[in-house]
């Protein structure tokens, strides 16, 4: 048994895909895994509240103050890599278990592993205390979404496992009964892989069961937050819960990503590549988004394969909406026609339009709340009113992992509270809903800005989104946050609505926008990388103007401009049409004035 089932899970859990898109794109798991950023959750007042300790051994997971832990959990959004760490847990114990071949194997301790010569794994001192495993006779992997109608453990494992192992009925019924009694007598490990994904009998069970004469063994059950709270799990059968919050070094997983190509010659090659990388990733602020695993898989194998997000905030996550969707419904097609330049060759938008729509719907309408405290999370009340506050299995924006629920600390009784994966997300679909639906902009966004002073600086996020999606929506929205920027414009300070106009400004170029006419009436203009794009965004904006100031520091001809193609150091400023124009200041030479 214990021979044939290490072989089973070499052959199952020897790959791993490593872009979300490309269900074909796959890599040694051992060549690719980096330690993830796990998390102790301790319970507090009802609920339970991430701490910042953090889990660095096996050892950790399975004691608590020495003392074994019988039901474990590992809570974690889509993407985070919840199934990947099982997945290198069971490799790990296939290692410590297995007699490996004299050339292929290295002594083991708690701060070696074994890899075979053809792995390029590193050594890593995070859960590398392999030894932690050898007080399991067996780990057996259940997948729960392949046994959806099953209740008893058992019976998942010997379907999805003994099954696949044994051919013959005769064979297979031995090995039920000698599963029976190894379950029974010895010290097992049992990976229950996406509650979330798991909806049972129907009945009042809320997990699987695993019988009593098995209570030996140690269940680790991995599920999105939202399902600990839909599926009523009393706090007396969390032995230990722990928050999976994607990896620890962006950069290094880059590294390891980008160690897979099989045209690096050496150490250099790699250290090059790996160089461009990370320039790339900086020139065009992609090192936020590289946070969420996901994306920085799809941002890393896109980079490979030549295509660069240049910048286009919409086509970043476009793409992990695509991701997303991708989770909860396989059905692809794509636009024949796209509504907005992001969505062009996207196969999983198209098939689920509607719950985009419907998700879009509730972004918006929740970030402009007039109740600061329900803009982020909110209720599973408020969600109804979008048809997405069901807590179960069908639940579209849950099983795609767009929308994630935790349990909330409640005096009187046990609630939820939900939450979009990411603010971002939720700026983006909210600029999605606007462009869809234009007239917002007058009956909803101007009455929000007028009832909140200082809120058009807080939608920034959104109207950059906009700008590369429905431009002309994005120029009327600029224009009602420049008439509240007006009113708090001091010569003194510089606005903040620059940098906002300047990125939104970008974004419309990435996504090949035409009639760029975003309104900015207090400028402050320095030599710098910004400049170009300041004085386009000026140009345009010329009779609003109201402010400008002015500055260089750089040394350069008086008879150059940049205008003329002549010298980046130097630009020209026709002020003839700026007749509201109050103050100008200058400073430093390059400056070229023309004009009454």
């Amino acid at each position: 048994m214990l021979g044939a089932l290490t072989k089973y899970y070499r052959n199952r859990f020897c790959y791993a895909n490593v872009f979300p898109l490309d269900d074909w794109a796959e890599e040694k798991l051992l060549d690719i895994y980096m330690p993830p950023n796990i998390k102790l959750m301790a319970k507090e007042r009802g609920f339970f509240k991430k701490t910042g300790e953090r889990i660095f051994k096996y050892e950790h997971i399975f004691l608590s103050d020495t003392k074994p832990n019988q039901q474990i959990f590992i809570q974690g959004e889509a993407g985070y890599g919840k199934s990947t760490f099982l997945a290198k847990l069971v490799m790990d114990w296939c290692t410590i278990t297995s007699q490996q071949s004299a050339e292929n194997k290295l002594p083991i301790d708690d701060n070696t592993t074994t890899f075979s010569s053809n792995t390029h794994m590193r050594y890593s001192n995070v859960f590398d205390d392999l030894t932690s495993l050898k007080d399991f006779k067996c780990v057996f992997h259940v997948t729960l979404r392949e046994s959806v109608d099953q209740f008893e453990i058992e019976n998942m494992i010997n379907s999805q496992i003994i099954d696949s192992i044994f051919s013959s009925e005769e064979d297979r019924r031995k090995a039920y009964k000698l599963l029976n009694e190894i379950m029974k007598r010895e010290r097992c490990l049992v990976l229950l892989d996406g509650l979330d994904e798991w909806t049972g009998t129907g009945d009042h069970h809320n997990l699987p069961r695993l019988a009593d004469v098995h209570s030996i063994c140690v269940l680790l059950i991995t599920t999105r937050s939202w399902k600990m709270t839909e599926a009523k799990i009393l706090d007396s059968q969390i032995c230990k819960l722990l928050q999976l919050d994607g990896v620890n070094n962006v950069f290094e997983v880059s590294r390891t990503i980008l160690r897979c190509r099989k045209d690096f010659k050496g150490r250099q090659d790699l250290d090059k590549t790996q160089s461009e990388f990370e320039s790339y990733v900086l020139k065009f602020g992609l090192l936020e988004d590289l946070n969420t695993p996901m994306m920085l898989c799809l941002i890393v194998h896109s980079w490979t394969k030549g295509t660069e997000l240049k910048g286009s905030r919409c086509e970043k996550y476009s793409l992990l909406l695509e991701c997303l969707f991708k989770k909860a419904n396989i059905e692809t097609s794509e636009f024949q026609e796209p509504p907005y330049p992001c969505f062009t060759e996207t196969q999983n938008i198209q098939p689920n339009i509607e719950h985009l729509n419907k998700l879009a719907e509730a972004a918006f309408y929740l970030l402009f709340s007039d109740t600061p405290e329900k803009a982020l999370v909110f209720t599973s009340t408020e969600l109804k009113k979008f048809n997405l506050g069901r807590l179960d299995q069908e639940n579209f924006a849950l099983k795609s992992g767009i929308l994630s629920a935790t349990r909330k600390a409640s005096a009187l009784r046990s609630t939820s509270s939900f939450s979009f994966i990411h603010k971002s997300i939720q700026e983006f679909l909210a600029a999605y809903h606007i462009a869809c639906n234009t007239n917002l902009i007058d009956d909803v966004i101007s009455g929000y800005l007028n009832r909140h002073d200082d809120a058009y600086l807080g939608i920034s996020q959104v109207i950059i989104f906009l700008c590369g999606l429905n431009i002309s929506a994005a120029n009327k929205l600029s224009g009602m946050m420049d008439e509240h920027d007006v009113r708090c414009w001091n010569p003194i300070n510089h606005s903040g609505l620059k940098y906002i106009i300047l990125a939104g400004y970008r974004e419309a170029v990435a996504n090949q926008q035409k009639d760029i006419i975003l309104k900015l009436s207090v400028y402050h203009l320095d030599f710098d990388n910004d400049m170009q794009d300041l004085h386009s965004i000026w140009t345009n904006n010329k009779s609003n103007v109201l402010s400008m100031c002015i500055s260089s520091s750089r040394e350069s001809s008086p008879t150059s401009s940049p205008t003329r193609g002549e010298s980046a150091s130097q630009i020209e400023f026709d002020l003839s049409s700026c007749m509201k124009l109050k103050s100008l200041e200058l400073y430093g030479s390059g400056i070229l004035l023309s004009g009454n």
